[in-house]
């Protein structure tokens, strides 16, 4: 059966989706939908003393975390195939979830990964004028612009109903500067010449949904918590920068505020005081 609804999911790091947009993707992908998750970031840490991990190496653990999660989200073996797709004028690494409507799409672009970076290339292709982003894994760089087109090619393939990102006033939040960054630089991208919202997109409350002091009430119950901590489950253990029971608080709260949706035809206008953060 061929699925009627395409969605588009972009986040910064792989587990963004899992922590702040589930159980929404899972339901989506168990409903049969074409799902696309984009990760804006390589997710990447230094190799800092004293640790086995960072860098590309890191980056594949976090996409293999990704895939297993991904795979038991749609109850699926967890295999994939690779295939390389153009959009814009960049070619991206993708995998597609062999027997599924599941496709993931990797930039590799370099995150912030604070005390050594605490701004990282997003932001700064946001905020600094001909800043080029170069890929950790030696793909051609991203200027603002060109981020800009591959994220509306993205778009034109997929032709999503709606598409999803994390809060573009985030920085207002406490939360994550990758999460602000890739939200805004989608934004941007998701508009048409005169200015006006192309797709409708949702924001999501970021690190606040994982926070005691999160204003809202835990508000995933039942069978959905059930299935988003199974899912991920399936994460934490591949990524050593994580332990178990990380991020418990969050496996009970997916945070989409009725005012936090950008409908088609939106004149949608950035913060401008995203800057100066780093």
């Amino acid at each position: 059966m061929v699925s009627q609804t395409t969605t588009v999911s972009f986040v910064a790091h792989p587990d963004d989706d899992l922590l702040f947009m589930n159980p929404d993707i899972a339901s989506d992908i168990q409903a049969g939908y074409n799902v696309w998750v984009v990760f804006m970031t390589a997710g990447d840490v230094p190799l800092r003393p004293g640790k086995s991990h960072g860098g590309m190496g890191y980056a594949d653990m976090r996409i293999n975390g990704a895939r297993t999660a991904y795979a038991r989200a749609a109850r699926s073996p967890n295999s994939w195939t690779f295939e390389e797709m153009a959009f814009g004028d960049h070619s991206v690494a993708t995998n597609r979830l062999d027997g599924t409507n599941v496709r993931l799409v990797f930039t590799f672009i370099h995150a912030a990964s604070g005390p050594e970076d605490n701004c990282g290339d997003l932001y700064r292709l946001w905020n600094v004028p001909d800043f080029v982003a170069h890929p950790i894994d030696g793909r051609p760089g991203y200027t603002r612009a060109s981020i800009g087109t591959m994220i509306r090619g993205i778009l034109d393939t997929a032709q999503p109903a709606y598409i999803r990102t994390l809060s573009t006033l985030g920085h207002h939040e406490g939360d994550h500067i990758d999460h602000t960054a890739a939200a805004l630089l989608v934004a941007e991208a998701n508009r048409d010449e005169e200015g006006l919202t192309l797709v409708q997109r949702d924001e999501y409350i970021g690190y606040l949904a994982s926070r005691t002091d999160a204003p809202w009430d835990e508000n995933v119950f039942g069978f959905w918590r059930d299935e988003k901590t199974a899912i991920w489950n399936e994460y934490w253990p591949r990524d050593p920068e994580l332990f178990a029971g990380a991020w418990f608080l969050a496996m009970a709260r997916q945070y989409l505020l009725v005012d936090r949706t950008d409908p088609p035809g939106n004149a949608w206008e950035p913060p401008t005081d995203f800057v100066d953060l780093c």
